[in-house]
């Protein structure tokens, strides 16, 4: 089995959902059988990366990295659009693959839908949720979009709600394929009472209780609406604790915020962590929380957040919005809530229940460990390298029935 795949969501930096989807699929498919193309962000880190990958990696540069896109220029775009469908068609042309794979919507899609045209070269559409939503506020690239998902051989995607997006966006149905998020292994730290202490005396977290959210400091995340809720929660509890673990363009909104409420005592940024520190912090955190909701003006939301299920994976009950898929992420009232995003006083009502009800937090943090456990980056890596046999076997089905 020959596979290219182009994407943009693929380490370094190993930050997002979908670069952690990417990365557990592309890592546990058969060795040597891919060939990636994607971004060089990071270039020391990815020589150190790319060495001990199991996959060829081909770095470009013009290929900007997902958590990126937020502040790349109108000329770095420009160059992205030009530069990658030709490339891609080049890649296409010079290794003939038995099949391609695009791990986002993004521009080389026009490059695998005129290799299938052209050459009958099957490819497969990884879709996740705001990508859907929102392309279809911007009228040429929804035209692409509609046209590479249409034309795909298969779309996997990562929940039910996206499903049921993607076929009323006319995708064959029989043709789309839920893969759940898996917890990767690098996630799940296996680290001393010593190390936990560092880590707690690091970020002043001794004696505190600690909330934890995790992710790129966008809206629809809603870290504001969790500190907006402090107060009310801060008055029962007064050690509690919110660490918020990330970056990106909300950061000086959020801390302003912080500090208007008189909260900097009780919150802490910490930006990116690796994934040793931040494994420490799901540990040491006694609720998970992301209260994240539907932004209406750009249709932004979460397709199924992989950090509730990493929490899940650390036996740690969660809360978060009742946008996007959601409910495939969390069981509501089993491994944690369901709350509505936007609001505060509905998330300190639950965040005061648990704290509460030790025995609650304890039996919800089980639960999730147990639904996590069948989420394997193994299982989904199988799930693609079945997917794509069976595309290249009805493509040998279709050239001998010509022939």
């Amino acid at each position: 089995m020959k596979v290219l795949f182009f994407t943009a969501s693929f380490p370094p930096p190993a930050a997002g959902g979908s670069v952690e989807y990417i990365f557990n699929i592309i890592s546990n498919l058969p060795p040597e059988s891919v060939e990636v193309h994607t971004g060089n962000a990071e270039p020391d880190f990815a020589l150190e990366f790319d060495r001990s990958f199991p996959q060829n990696i081909i770095r470009h540069s013009y290929i900007i990295h997902v958590v990126d896109g937020f502040k790349a220029s109108k000329l770095d775009r420009l160059r992205e659009y030009l530069l990658w469908p030709a490339s891609c068609m080049i890649s296409v042309l010079m290794n003939r693959p038995d099949v391609i794979h695009i791990g986002e919507y993004n521009i080389s899609g026009l490059a695998a839908l005129a290799a299938y045209k052209l050459f009958k070269i099957p490819y497969v559409l990884y879709t996740y949720a705001e990508e859907i939503t929102y392309l279809g506020t911007r009228p040429l690239h929804n035209k692409l979009f509609l046209a590479v998902l249409k034309n795909a051989e298969a779309v996997i995607t990562v929940s039910e709600y996206t499903r049921d997006l993607l076929t009323a966006r006319g995708a064959d149905p029989a043709r789309i394929h839920k893969i759940l998020p898996a917890v990767g292994h690098q996630k799940i730290t296996n680290s001393s009472s010593e190390e936990l202490e560092l880590t707690r005396g690091k970020f002043g977290l001794n004696g505190k209780k600690v909330l934890l959210t995790v992710g790129r400091l966008v809206e629809r995340k809603g870290h504001d609406v969790l500190i907006k809720a402090l107060p009310s929660i801060i008055q029962s509890y007064p050690t509690t604790h919110y660490v918020i673990v990330g970056s990106g363009p909300q950061e000086n909104v959020l801390k302003k915020l912080v500090s208007e409420m008189l909260l900097d005592s009780h919150v802490t940024f910490t930006g990116r962590l690796d994934d040793k520190e931040l494994g420490n912090l799901y540990e040491i955190c006694d609720i998970f929380i992301m209260p994240h909701r539907l932004i209406v003006s750009t249709m932004d939301t979460e397709g199924c957040p992989t950090v509730f299920l990493e929490a899940g994976a650390h036996s740690k009950p969660v809360i978060g919005g009742n946008a996007g898929g959601v409910a495939d992420a969390i069981l509501d009232g089993k491994t944690g809530y369901i709350v509505d995003g936007t609001d505060e006083d509905a998330l300190a009502e639950k965040i005061l229940h648990l704290f509460k009800h030790p025995e609650l937090m304890t039996k919800m943090g089980a639960a999730g460990r147990q639904y996590t456990s069948t989420l394997t980056p193994e299982r989904n890596g199988d799930a693609v390298r079945r997917l794509s046999e069976e595309l290249i076997n009805n493509r040998s089905c279709k050239q001998n029935k010509a022939i």
